[in-house]
């Protein structure tokens, strides 16, 4: 592995004290200290991802040499476990804090979340514990695992910051769920086919997603 890959694992923390200190300036403490709490629950989220990479390995679903194998692991073994313990930690022990008073807060915790569960997930498949290993190109997953993180914990705080403030709160939250999984699960397809094409479509298209709804988060008021 190349020495460089190395420097990926600053990636996360880089960002989340970014966020920190860029917080610490304009919120109150409360706030600054729930954005630690989150990142310190997203690494403990990255628990869900390694039991369903070592329960496919025991069920041997990881050996990829058909494509359904290679949708099951990219969208469910990879997609869905990651996004599901990001999901259960931010939905129950994040959401329904005071801090929460806009929507688009759900996503600014999300962001934390997520860089929580990266900095831990990228260590994990370097040091490949349980056979937790990267499927797919390491230096380029290396690169850009963080900030794909960061679109995908932008659709899910977006549909978990709304429902906060609506009367259907479970619709917005299996969205959230289900739309964050798909675009994990994709992204995973075009790192393990090597179908880099397909990969910049995807980029490109999940990143005017993720600005469209972090600018309709930002100017929605709360309901209630």
């Amino acid at each position: 592995m190349r020495p460089i890959v190395y420097v990926t694992l600053s990636f996360a923390p880089v960002i989340m004290l970014v966020m920190y200190w860029y917080f610490s300036r304009r919120q109150s403490a409360s706030y600054t200290g729930l954005l630690i709490r989150s990142f310190l629950l997203g690494a403990a989220g990255t628990l869900v991802l390694v039991a369903a990479v070592i329960l496919s390995e025991l069920l041997g679903l990881n050996d990829l040499r058909s494509l359904k194998r290679t949708l099951f692991f990219a969208f469910i073994t990879a997609g869905f476990s990651s996004e599901l313990g990001k999901f259960i930690l931010t939905r129950y022990l994040i959401i329904p804090k005071k801090q929460i008073d806009r929507p688009i807060d759900g996503i600014t915790y999300s962001i934390a979340v997520a860089m929580g569960f990266s900095a831990v997930a990228l260590l994990l498949f370097m040091l490949e514990p349980f056979n937790l290993k990267a499927q797919y190109p390491f230096t380029l997953f290396a690169f850009i695992y963080a900030p794909a993180n960061i679109l995908f914990s932008v659709i899910l705080g977006f549909f978990l910051g709304m429902g906060k403030f609506t009367s259907t709160a479970y619709s917005y939250s299996i969205t959230g769920l289900l739309c964050a999984a798909f675009f994990h699960g994709l992204f995973t397809f075009c790192l393990i086919t090597k179908d880099f094409k397909l990969l910049s479509l995807f980029a490109f298209g999940c990143t005017v997603i993720v600005f469209v709804l972090g600018l309709k988060a930002a100017y929605t008021k709360p309901e209630n």
